[in-house]
């Protein structure tokens, strides 16, 4: 029985450092996709004047 316990816990502790992998690689692509999104727009400079009229 003891067996039986320590290999659920094993198992879970595996799955979630698995779990957490994905979610760290997942937060490093949704950086990543920031950095890329974050570079400026430059048609925004060119027309600029027209924010002012709004």
């Amino acid at each position: 029985m003891t067996q039986f316990f320590a290999l659920i816990i094993i198992l879970f502790v595996f799955a979630s450092i698995i779990i957490l992998i994905k979610i760290k690689l997942t937060t490093l692509q949704i950086l990543k996709n920031k950095e890329l999104n974050n570079q400026e727009n430059k048609l925004e400079t060119t027309y600029q004047f027209i924010k002012g009229l709004f």
